[in-house]
């Protein structure tokens, strides 16, 4: 008997790591009967895992009762008669508690304050109905449309040179009503180069979680302005001119005010408010300035700094008018670095990028484009789900640099936009849900669900938002099977936050470890034939015994008919023991072939009875427990199925799941012990589900662990239900003596 250290241990962590499955060996029914194989859950009354203490003891029980009342137990009748009163006894669904968590738009400022989610049952079990106490308005949640600037940088050219510049209210000296301004779209990093090759330093000290003060970045930003000034350009302008300019650093609060004692917040706020209109300043501007560093980039190919930006969406997605801001170098002894202006149509602009976003398989930024040079081409739900992949992946690609302003990057190229004060750049996730629920009328969330991977930030409050997979060949097809929205939820520390509500979901329970198959006797196909005849047997010595009892009876009046009625209730009472043990040893034999089950590569050390490594092949340990599982089909790679990539700053684990109906697989990544799946979308060739760690209980909150791409068959087995919510899921509560002492058993 092999010990419970023979077990490969690994950690979850690493997915790179070979994981090396247990080793089972071939044991006799009469041990299984006993004592239950590693990882399977066994038949016994109570401790149905080897590992448990009282394991041993629950099987010979059972094993007694069967024979003590072998001819009681021989009756199927009896099994039939346990799950009835089983179903009877449990509880229907209007005694429980339901909740009601608000809408998200109700609560559109911070700070949120706790609300409770359950105010009063929904049915009190007496009659009574639900009555409300409260009506509520429409909350102000919309912002009105506004492309104006409201400063701006009136810049003076002498000689073709930068002279100097000054700070105008853009609305206020009425100049914008009849003058164009340029807008400018670069990344900091971009300007820095040239900042450094100009050989001027930073002066302040870098404050905390950034790169640099708010007077560095204006110092940085000035040397851009001053090359962009006396840059070469391909049409002929006067070398004495005025231009206005829209600069980010220097336009997004007043000139100064970074050096006045005007609170640190309430600069911020004003910085941000600003930020907020950024898509509608670019919108307006006559001609938008694109610039990188790189030597010779003409900005629209996957190498360009400037065109992996989050922002670079908003500023460029409704230009009118492009002008290429591209760095060369001249030919001749000093190879000097000259910059030169290009000017062309941001259509034409827009549609090198298409070209080379098709060419490198970024089909969502290839629809965006398009979208933009062909207004309309493009459905609502099409275009804000392109716009959302690209922009979480712009976002994960950039290392969450400016995560925190996802929704404001984004604000003002949906059909509703979102007021700049209820984008509170705390976190990103929160503020995109928001942002997306305000477009609840044109966009379903539950198609981002679908391609969102697990969560790769390292602080999240939504627990289901994640980096989203890229389309491609055979698994472009997204067609939501559910609704999804964010509604209102507290976590543990009474903190508001957003939940994704999955309404009209569809579930499947998962197994924590396959089952023995205790009445395998009675319904696998296998063992038709052993059933057929051992019932044939048994019903036989039933009717001689009967037969015996009866003539007994019969001679009642003679001498000894005691022996016949005997050897009667001995021919029953024995061949029925025969009988049990025999159905007993053939439950053995087979897992049940019922429901999905989840087998992880290496061991999850969660505490969980029946933890196993199944390896990345787990048929062969499969086969080891039941010799018709040695053989699992694949669902995968040849089915052109999604794949989800892997987080990499959380631990996860590699697994599968597998039907024991139809013996599939299917690979996931999870980050925990799944017990349910959802479905969500038809994906591809399959149906695609979250998998999740669904708590027991009506109105909790369930934890995304993983998602998977199954076969379309699947939504025959599945069980319907009202809504699913998943989130950030609160600590457990810790159990009670009898919890602790039932578990244990």
């Amino acid at each position: 008997m092999m010990r419970e250290t023979d077990y490969y241990p690994p950690s979850l962590s690493q997915l790179s790591t070979p994981t090396t499955p247990s080793s089972i060996p071939k044991r006799s029914s009469l041990a299984r009967l006993f004592r239950e194989d590693p990882g399977v859950k066994g038949c016994g009354w109570f401790a149905p895992y080897r590992e448990q203490r009282f394991h041993v003891l629950g099987n010979v029980l059972r094993v007694l009762f069967h024979v003590i009342f072998a001819p009681l137990a021989s009756i199927p009748v009896g099994d039939a008669l346990g799950n009835a009163v089983y179903n009877f006894a449990s509880l229907d669904w209007f005694g429980e508690l339901l909740d009601t968590p608000d809408a998200v738009l109700q609560h559109p400022s911070e700070p949120f304050t706790s609300i409770p989610l359950i105010e009063k049952p929904l049915y009190s079990g007496t009659g009574s109905d639900i009555s409300s106490s409260m009506a509520t308005s429409s909350p102000d949640v919309y912002e009105p449309f506004s492309y104006k600037p409201r400063w701006m940088l009136e810049v003076t050219i002498r000689n073709g040179q930068y002279t100097s510049h000054k700070q105008i209210n853009w609305v206020a000296d009425e100049v914008g009503s009849s003058n164009r301004y340029t807008a400018i779209s670069y990344d900091m990093e971009s300007a820095y180069v040239l900042f450094s090759e100009a050989g001027r330093h930073t002066e302040d000290p870098s404050p905390e979680g950034k790169k640099w003060s708010l007077a560095d970045r204006r110092r940085i930003a000035k040397q851009l302005l001053i090359e962009y000034c006396s840059a070469n350009r391909d049409r002929q302008v006067s070398l004495d001119r005025t231009e206005f300019i829209w600069l980010d650093e220097f336009c997004i609060t007043k000139e100064g005010e970074e050096k006045s004692h005007r609170d640190a917040d309430e600069l911020r706020k004003e910085r941000k408010a600003e930020l907020g209109r950024l898509t509608d300043i670019f919108r307006g501007a006559h001609t938008v300035v694109v610039f990188c560093q790189d030597i010779g980039c003409d900005h629209t190919t996957f190498a360009c700094q400037w065109g992996k930006r989050l922002f670079t969406l908003g500023e460029i997605l409704n230009a009118n008018k492009v002008q290429r801001m591209t760095r060369k170098t001249m030919p001749g002894k000093d190879a000097e670095l000259t910059t030169f202006l290009y000017s062309e149509s941001a259509q034409s602009f827009r549609e090198r990028m298409m070209h080379h976003a098709a060419q490198a398989g970024k089909w969502h930024l290839h629809a965006l484009l398009r979208q933009s040079n062909n207004g309309g081409s493009e459905t609502w739900q099409s275009a804000i789900h392109a716009l959302m992949v690209e922009a979480i992946r712009r976002d994960r690609e950039t290392g969450y640099r400016d995560h925190e302003l996802l929704a404001q990057g984004l604000n003002g190229l949906l059909p509703r936009r979102a007021r700049v004060r209820h984008l509170t750049g705390k976190n990103g996730w929160t503020d995109l849900s928001w942002l997306l629920e305000l477009n609840q009328g044109f966009y379903n969330m539950a198609a981002l669900a679908a391609v969102c991977s697990l969560n790769d930030t390292p602080d999240s409050d939504n627990g289901w938002l994640g980096p989203p997979i890229e389309p491609r060949a055979g698994c472009e097809r997204l067609e939501p099977l559910v609704t999804a929205f964010p509604v209102v939820g507290v976590d543990a520390k009474g903190k508001t936050t957003s939940h994704l509500n999955i309404v009209g979901a569809d579930n499947i329970g998962l197994f924590p470890s396959p089952r023995r198959d205790g009445k395998a006797l009675y319904r696998n196909p296998a063992l038709k034939r052993k059933k057929v005849v051992s019932t044939a047997l048994l019903v036989t010595s039933w009717i001689i015994g009967f037969i015996l009892i009866i003539d007994a009876l019969a001679e009642i009046f003679l001498a000894s008919p005691a022996s016949k009625a005997l050897a009667g209730v001995l021919l029953i009472y024995f061949s029925s023991i025969l009988y049990v043990i025999f159905r007993l040893i053939v439950g053995t034999w087979h897992l049940e072939r019922s429901g999905w089950v989840f087998l992880s590569e290496g061991r999850m050390n969660d505490g969980k009875k029946g933890d196993l490594a199944w390896g990345s092949r787990p048929e062969l340990v499969l086969g080891q427990i039941d010799d018709r599982l040695g053989k699992l089909a694949e669902w995968g790679e040849r089915q052109m199925a999604p794949e989800w990539d892997s987080p990499t700053r959380v631990p996860c684990m590699m697994g599968h799941l597998v039907d024991m109906v139809a013996g599939i697989k299917v690979r996931v990544v999870v980050t925990g012990r799944p017990n349910s799946m959802v479905v969500l979308a038809v994906h591809g060739s399959g149906v695609t589900y979250m998998l999740l760690n669904r708590p027991r209980g009506v109105g909790r909150v369930a934890e995304k662990l993983g998602m998977a791409n199954l076969p379309p068959f699947t939504l025959a087995i599945t069980e319907k239900g009202g809504s699913v919510r998943v989130g950030i899921a609160p600590p457990e509560k810790k159990k009670g003596f009898w919890s602790l002492l039932w578990s244990g058993l």
